[in-house]
């Protein structure tokens, strides 16, 4: 879809109603810090693979809640972005 020399400015080949989900980190940030959060209520893992679970569980329960969820701007920009991935020279 798109080359290795574009870059920094990648979201602008988006259409204009989801550019701002698109370059900002507010979800990647806010998902972290509730991992964090719920770690933390833990205190302590026994093991590695104790914690390892503990974020598998985390990720498969964010990811069930956000299945359904369409972000603002998703729903309306939906056949562009069809368009933009079936056609990748476009």
């Amino acid at each position: 879809m798109f080359s290795s020399q574009d870059g920094l400015f990648e979201f602008y080949r988006f259409p204009a109603s989801i550019q701002r989900s698109v370059y900002t980190s507010n979800l990647i940030e806010n998902n972290n810090k509730g991992l964090k959060h719920h770690a933390k209520l833990k205190e302590q893992f026994p093991n590695e693979a104790s914690l390892e679970r503990f974020v598998c569980t985390y990720y498969s329960d964010y990811n069930r809640k956000q299945a359904a969820r369409i972000h603002l701007g998703f729903n309306a920009a939906e056949s562009d972005l069809v368009n933009m991935f079936d056609n990748p020279n476009r």
